[in-house]
């Protein structure tokens, strides 16, 4: 005596068989696990809903087939075979958010036939296959469920980082839940859990390249800082060392050369001491020069003056006589024209002769005023132009 088994495949969540269809010489054990729950039929009519039980002897066997043939026991015999613990559909995903985000992923619902529910799966036997499992209810409930549900609820979100929020979970299960539980409810489903999972975005994959590209670089910068710390340390070493044997170096040259530097010190010292001295005779002779030419300046100037204050009384003395001279000449002429006009021999000839007399009398005082411009005298050693008179030369303040 064998035993049935309704599950071959770990997908299938429901099945129907005609107890009928299994023909075998022996009669077969049903065993019903605490998550399986059968459902008998018989007639068209819901017979028993059994579930952690042993159906001795059920189904098979020579008798039931017998029975069959001679039109004993029920024309239509079928059994309903159901998975009442959880299991997951899951179902892709893809919507935009308010921004205009693409989100994609799987939509993960935990759902559940319960006992006395495994009855409702008639409605879907009748107008589908025998067999039922998890693919079966993804694709037939997936379009209502992104349409209804998914699709509204991802378009109220303002972007791509509020999709995986927590509000945006809470709120898909409860929308879940108040969308989909009269659908489900038609086939039996419980929904126990829903959740979304959203796949990387595109602007999640760049933040986390910008990242990476940051932490890389920021990896470089510590390697090369350590790098460049350690070739100043190494520099700082090979100096330190160099300077030490440049001091050495120069420690044990000082003992050698130090004759040499002070003898060429001294030779220093001394030719300082010659150059300091023509120095300053240099000066004083440029001194002593300096004051014979101003010497000079001031002679040639004092001579200078005294030749022109003795010019200018020179010039008064005779500019005093001439105009003695012209008024006593003008005295004697006027009394010689008073006497002639008492006379009446004051005649035009005698006036003209009168006038003649006047004119070359005052010709002959202008060579007296004012001598005929002769040719300057110049400087016997700098050919400056000098006056007569002049003792001295003002620009080079030689004697003349």
């Amino acid at each position: 005596m064998g035993q049935h088994r309704w599950r071959d495949r770990p997908d299938i969540i429901a099945r129907m068989i005609d107890s009928g269809s299994i023909q075998s010489w022996s009669a077969h054990d049903i065993v019903l696990k605490p998550n399986e729950t059968c459902v008998i039929i018989a007639d068209g009519k819901v017979q028993d809903i059994l579930s952690e039980t042993v159906l001795k002897n059920y189904v098979g066997g020579f008798s039931r087939w017998l029975g069959s043939k001679l039109g004993m026991g029920s024309r239509d015999h079928k059994m309903i075979f159901a998975m009442t613990g959880p299991f997951d559909l899951l179902m892709p995903m893809r919507g935009q958010t308010g921004d205009g985000g693409v989100a994609e992923g799987m939509l993960h619902l935990r759902v559940q036939i319960q006992r006395d529910d495994v009855p409702k799966l008639i409605n879907i036997f009748a107008n589908h296959g025998r067999e039922l499992d998890r693919g079966f209810f993804e694709r037939m409930y997936q379009a209502e469920a992104m349409s209804r549900v998914v699709g509204p609820l991802l378009s109220k979100q303002s972007d791509l980082t509020a999709v995986r929020s927590s509000d945006f979970t809470d709120g898909l299960e409860m929308a879940m839940r108040a969308e989909m539980r009269a659908t489900l409810s038609q086939s039996g489903l419980t929904i126990l859990k829903a959740h979304a999972v959203i796949s990387e975005t595109d602007v999640e994959k760049l933040n986390a390249y910008k990242k990476q590209t940051e932490t890389m670089a920021a990896r470089a910068d510590v390697v090369n800082d350590a790098a460049m710390a350690a070739v100043e340390r190494q520099r700082s070493i090979t100096i330190a060392r160099i300077e030490a044997e440049n001091d050495l170096a120069r420690a044990q040259a000082r003992g050698e050369v130090e004759v040499a530097l002070e003898s060429e010190l001294l030779e220093l010292r001394k030719q300082e001491s010659e150059w300091a001295a023509e120095r300053h005779d240099m000066a004083e002779r440029q001194q002593i020069e300096i004051d014979g030419q101003q010497s000079k300046m001031d002679i040639a100037m004092t001579a200078f003056e005294q030749v022109q204050a003795a010019k200018r009384e020179r010039l008064g003395q005779q500019a005093d006589a001439n105009l003695s001279r012209q008024q006593h000449t003008d005295g004697v002429q006027k009394e010689m024209m008073q006497m002639a006009a008492e006379q009446g021999a004051l005649t035009p000839e005698v006036m003209q002769t009168f006038l003649e007399e006047q004119s070359a009398q005052k010709s002959h005082d202008q060579p007296i005023q004012a001598p005929a411009a002769a040719p300057s005298p110049r400087c016997g050693s700098c050919g400056g132009e000098v006056q007569l008179g002049w003792q001295a030369c003002p620009k080079c303040g030689n004697d003349l």
